[in-house]
């Protein structure tokens, strides 16, 4: 393990947070073993593996009630880029959790002469769990975690291994039976024992002080409890929530099962509360995000008109962007169908310009607003794969706001609304009603059914007293702690239920649990011999022979498009010449007069290599030094600029002219000297229209003609709205608009080695559209489809988290 620090440009030297190995919890655990007596007679290395856990229940089929409960693990050790990718098979199955058999009701009344209560049912589900964890804590991995085991590593140099386990990512109610507490009880946090009443208090200074000094500890007092409760409840025959048990344990919402962890290795040190890391997943993005979400969604149906769908027409209207960074959204997005974890973080991320002027009082308008930048805010720095001092300092300040701004909406706001349940918690609702009858609780559902039909839908407020809200209190501890939520995120573990369920699918759905464990053990030694390995797409696409790709024209073009790219690489534009284009037929159709800003752009390409273009005119006597051959330029399908992330780390956007393709580029106004753009936006914006190669030949007296091809892009350019204050203290993403079609600066050509990446660019739907910059009607500087343009587009800074960190400073990669 190491420590890693960054120094600043300005001197400063901050610590830097990514990988577990990285952590201050690794460092820690390593430095305890070299203080521990090394084993008598042994002289080699002592060295610590860190084990990370994941346990989630999953349904093996879309239809039927087939479901496994796996239990991975996965070794700290080796790199979140590596250990975090299915593809890489870092993933170990230990073990599928068994589920309380359903002869167990039969067992249970022929033994006690009564059917078992909900109580007996959960009490028993936690005896279970903690059955299976006492089985894999045997005397082998207790004599390993004492002593260490001698293995031979890959480097060939033999050390003695000493396990240690770090983080268990599971969701809450898994969290709730590993900590042994109970389920939204009064203290309902697995970590410490703050009463639920109070988790509305997030980010308050009071709150951080309570986390800190109400933590739940493995301690001795913790132990004492847990053995009276058990006593009574295994040995005097006490109910499981009798008054007796409840006295005991009833105070830090404690519940009388006895913990594996604490009982296997608390004499060692180990405090099983601080290994349940927090979720981001399903504590923010299925959790604070999507309540408030659906929350305002029930106030814009409470204002009633057509706004619910002006709402969903403004997101299907939200550009793509990426591969697969944002998508398409293609349904109405109120209806909230079928909407994973993934699509709720698309449409947090493309919020801010769709809620725009939908509520009718313009200050709740400025204040939900400034609500979901400050969501979006603290979703993209808990979310940052590398952090520095600086940008937890940025996360605790904008945790303290968001904790603020929510009650706020809820205080202010809310009672301004009267809103009640959507059409889909209604129909959730009554299939819990069914499922109450089938459970024989016929009174109490006929009871609740008659006054849901009396009352329709029901009132429906926002409720901050939560443990998802109360966790994100947490995220910054833990990043400091364990590395960068990345590490440990449940959405690692979802990945890998794919697996399994391929695997499924391969048994004949007879005893499944074994025949899944046999093919993961048969493909985990297959993989260890090398066989069934497929090659690279990529590498199979660049040994196509010439013949094989002249046979479709089309899809030469697609091949050359997908053509593997170095990373070293600044961009890459396919040479093809399958599509030329009559110069003199291109320039008809343009409106601005192209032929000169071509030949300019090109010479000055040519006789200042690696400089800005900074709009040098030239006369026709130093263009006549310039002809492209064959008056022939050629068309190319895509785009791609490699780019370093704020991770240090290699990455690539692809545009395509026909699909929204706008980039970014450093800010023209920039000074040299100090690097501060005199606008106070760093960087400027375009729109591709088109992209070509050009080929060009260059006659100078006295030389010999040379002859180049030269890529270039023809874009339309946008201009900064400097009458919109925005930025980060505003709460306001920056706005834009596209320069007037006379102004001779509104299309241009740009150098490809000028572009850092893609911009996402969302239509400020609130404005509408106009023709004020370019007559309606069809042009090759708009969309097939498009007869005009809008008046303005917000920049999105949250479209991915490198493109916040160039706007929020501090990306050790952008340096």
């Amino acid at each position: 393990p190491f420590r890693q620090y960054w120094q600043r440009s300005d001197g400063k030297i901050e610590r830097v947070h990514d990988e577990l190995y990285a952590s201050e919890a690794f460092n820690k655990a390593y430095e305890d073993l070299q203080r521990q007596e090394p084993e008598p007679g042994c002289t080699l290395e002592r060295v610590v593996c860190g084990l990370m856990f994941w346990s989630d229940s999953t349904h093996l089929a879309n239809f039927g009630d087939a479901s496994l409960w796996p239990l991975y693990m996965y070794f700290g050790n080796l790199s979140k880029y590596v250990r975090c990718k299915p593809s890489t098979s870092a993933c170990h199955h230990i073990a599928y959790i068994p589920k309380l058999p359903d002869t167990f009701h039969d067992f249970f009344v022929r033994h006690k002469k009564e059917p078992p209560t909900g109580d007996i049912l959960t009490h028993c589900r936690r005896e279970l769990m903690h059955a299976v964890w006492r089985y894999l804590l045997d005397e082998d991995f207790l004599m390993a975690y004492k002593h260490g085991i001698v293995i031979k590593c890959a480097d060939g140099i033999i050390r003695r291994v000493y396990p240690r386990i770090f983080t268990y990512s599971a969701d809450y109610p898994e969290k709730v039976l590993l900590a042994t507490i109970r389920n939204l009880g009064t203290c309902g946090c697995p970590r410490c024992t703050i009463p639920k009443d109070l988790f509305e208090e997030m980010g308050m200074v009071r709150d951080d002080a309570r986390r800190t000094k109400q933590a739940r500890c493995d301690d001795h007092v913790y132990r004492s409890k847990m053995n009276r409760a058990c006593e009574l409840v295994n040995n005097e025959g006490y109910g499981v929530k009798s008054v007796a048990v409840e006295n005991i344990l009833s105070k830090d919402s404690y519940v009388p099962t006895k913990n594996a962890f604490s009982e296997k290795l608390s004499d060692l040190g180990f405090n099983l509360f601080t290994m349940l890391v927090v979720d981001l997943m399903h504590e923010f993005e299925l959790g604070v995000w999507k309540a408030t979400f659906m929350h305002l969604i029930r106030m814009l149906i409470s204002v009633g008109g057509n706004v619910v769908q002006e709402f969903n027409s403004r997101y299907r209207q939200v550009p793509s962007f990426g591969r697969s960074t944002v998508r398409k959204f293609h349904t109405n997005v109120s209806s909230l169908k079928k909407l994973a974890a993934r699509d709720y973080e698309d449409i947090l991320q493309c919020a801010i310009p769709v809620f725009e002027s939908l509520l009718p009082d313009p200050q709740h308008d400025k204040c939900i607003a400034e609500l979901l930048f400050t969501l979006a805010e603290w979703h993209a720095n808990a979310k940052l794969r590398m952090h520095t001092d600086s940008t937890l300092d940025i996360l605790r300040s904008v945790t303290h706001t968001l904790g603020s701004k929510l009650r706020s909406l809820v205080k202010n706001i809310c009672p301004s609304y009267d809103t009640k349940e959507l059409p889909s918690e209604v129909t959730k609702r009554g299939r819990r009603l069914s499922r109450k009858r089938a459970q024989g609780q016929a009174r109490q559902a006929r009871q609740n059914e008659r006054t849901a039909e009396a009352s329709g839908s029901k009132p429906k407020l926002l409720n901050l007293a939560t443990y998802k809200l109360h966790a994100l209190g947490d995220y910054v501890w833990h990043i400091l702690m364990f590395g960068t939520t990345d590490s440990y995120s449940t959405q690692i573990g979802e990945l890998q239920h794919r697996r399994v369920k391929r695997f499924y699918a391969r048994t004949n759905k007879h005893r499944t649990t074994r025949q899944i464990a046999r093919l993961n053990e048969r493909e985990r030694a297959l993989r260890g011999t090398g066989v069934g390995r497929k090659p690279s797409p990529t590498r199979k696409l660049n040994k196509y022979t010439k013949a094989e790709l002249s046979v479709r024209a089309r899809m030469q073009n697609r091949v050359h498009d997908l053509l593997f790219i170095p990373p070293e690489a600044h961009h890459f534009i396919s040479e093809s010449r399958n599509n030329p284009v009559h110069l003199s037929n291109w320039l008809h159709t343009k409106e601005s007069k192209a032929d000169a800003a071509l030949k300019n752009h090109l010479l000055h390409r040519l006789r200042k290599p690696g400089q800005a273009d900074d709009g040098t005119e030239y006369t026709s006597h130093d263009r006549s030094e310039l002809t492209i051959k064959n008056d022939r330029i050629y068309r190319q399908r895509t785009f791609r600029v490699n780019y370093t992330t704020y991770d240090v780390r290699r990455d690539q956007d692809s545009m395509n002219p026909n699909r929204h393709a706008d980039i970014l580029m450093l800010s023209h106004d920039v000074d040299p000297s100090t690097g501060v753009s005199l606008s106070g936006h760093p960087f400027t914006y375009a729109r591709i229209l088109d992209i070509f190669q050009v080929p060009v030949v260059q006659w100078r007296p006295g030389t010999t003609p040379t002859e180049n091809t030269i890529p270039v892009l023809f874009v339309r350019w946008y201009e900064l709205d400097t009458h919109w204050r925005a930025g980060f203290q505003q709460k306001r993403l920056p706005r834009v608009r596209f320069l007037r079609a006379d102004n001779p600066a509104a299309y241009g050509f740009v150098d490809p080695d000028e572009v850092i990446r893609g911009a996402h660019l969302i239509p400020a739907f609130a404005h509408g559209r106009t023709s004020d910059y370019l007559e309606s009607g069809d042009s090759i500087a708009r969309l097939d489809g498009d007869q005009d343009d809008w008046r303005f587009y917000y920049v999105n800074w949250f479209v991915d988290r490198d493109m916040y960190m160039r706007y929020r400073g501090g990306g050790i990669g952008h340096i």
